[in-house]
């Protein structure tokens, strides 16, 4: 019987706090479900300018060791 009395007892616990959720946040929950972000919006900004060099430099890297010496190992 004490148990029947707990799980009620937190099952109106649990609803109280998901109904004072909200209320108070009614507008971002509706946002989330509909899968849109309640605070973004459009924002107005500088255009953004992106630097491209198609040239590649090639870099030679000598070998830290000797050829031979990495054969041997």
């Amino acid at each position: 019987m004490l148990g029947i009395a707990l799980t009620i007892a937190l099952f109106g616990f649990i609803l109280t706090f998901v109904v004072d959720v909200v209320r108070r946040d009614a507008s971002k929950v509706i946002a989330a479900l509909e899968g849109h972000s309640w605070k973004a919006g459009p924002t107005e900004g500088r255009p953004i300018t992106i630097r491209f060099n198609p040239r590649r430099t090639e870099m030679k890297l000598e070998p830290m060791w000797q050829p031979g010496l990495r054969a041997a190992a």
